[in-house]
């Protein structure tokens, strides 16, 4: 019986706890080892809490880590995002350009006379793909890590496309314009030399030396030619011009004279009555005078001439 007592007194421990304001004293018994628990139980939570705060560091790290990405990210998306606006605004441009050169190709078609054919070739109907509408198509971009698109390489090779692009649509529309200028001074000269006949009659007389028709004897050199035609018939313009005389010329009569440029001249002579007068501006097949028979004349007939850089040449090679 002994030493069962004396082997449960080895067994516990009793702690005494004497408080300063009272005179009781408390004790507390527990088993031996009870305080080699508590130490463990106390390791145990010194090591756990030096886990959590690792972890809770490695995370804090991790967090600063991701904000400073997510900053650089951003300036990156900036930056290509201005990028974009610019290659957008350049397409526009562009656009812009080709849709110039179309029109010009279309005032030199109907500057020749050809039919307006609007085509889906030479029409610019659709506007360029923006790359913000490529990404809502579901068009491949090229992902990279991060959740986020790079797009440095695509701007690059769009931008220096588009800088290629825009020098060779400036290039077509300078060629364009050449071309447009070169036509237009084609077709003023068209309009304006001599190319129809005064005046629908028979031609009796001829450029060059003929019988005298007022002593039917020699010859002399007849400047223009000579359309038989009856009194009052209209004589026209035979091609767009400035009338340089208007009014009564010894030996022609009622005389018309008329500048198409290009060194170019015409006169109508034996005019009944002028139609026109000095200044005014004609087009061809316009009605200037009608024939008479005025001035040195056998008859009513219209004399012509065509004067080249001021010297005379044969009408019959303009009609």
């Amino acid at each position: 019986m002994k030493k069962a007592l004396v082997s449960s007194k080895k067994s516990h421990a009793t702690f005494l706890y004497i408080p300063e304001n009272q005179s009781s004293v408390r004790s507390v018994r527990m088993p031996i080892w009870g305080p080699k628990v508590l130490a463990c139980i106390l390791g145990a939570l010194i090591i756990y809490s030096s886990f959590s705060a690792y972890a809770i560091n490695h995370l804090k790290f991790q967090y600063e880590t991701s904000k400073k990405d997510i900053r650089a990210l951003t300036e990156i998306n900036n930056s290509q995002k201005a990028e974009i606006e610019c290659l957008n605004l350049n397409a526009q441009k562009i656009q812009m350009q080709l849709e110039q050169n179309i029109a010009a190709l279309e005032e030199v078609k109907a500057a020749v006379g050809l039919k307006d054919k609007a085509s889906e070739e030479t029409k610019i109907t659709k506007a360029p793909i923006t790359v913000s509408q490529a990404t809502d198509k579901n068009i491949a971009l090229p992902f990279v890590s991060g959740n986020s698109y790079d797009l440095s390489a695509e701007l690059s090779s769009l931008q220096t496309s588009l800088l290629s692009l825009s020098k060779k649509t400036m290039n077509q529309k300078t060629e364009i314009d050449k071309s447009v200028a070169s036509i237009k001074d084609r077709l003023d000269y068209l309009r304006c030399v001599p190319s129809i006949a005064p005046v629908v009659a028979k031609i009796t007389a001829g450029y060059g030396y003929r019988r005298n028709p007022f002593t039917s004897r020699g010859s002399e050199f007849h400047d223009g030619i000579d359309f038989g035609a009856p009194y009052g018939t209209k004589v026209v313009a035979t091609g767009d011009g400035v009338v340089l005389f208007a009014g009564y010329q010894s030996g022609y009569g009622r005389m018309v004279i008329i500048s198409h440029g290009y060194g170019l001249t015409t006169s109508y002579s034996h005019n009944s009555s002028i139609l026109v007068k000095k200044g005014d501006k004609v087009k061809r097949g316009q009605a200037i005078s009608k024939v008479g028979s005025t001035g040195r004349s056998t008859g009513a007939h219209l004399h012509y001439e065509v004067k080249l850089n001021g010297k005379n040449v044969n009408p019959a090679k303009y009609f």
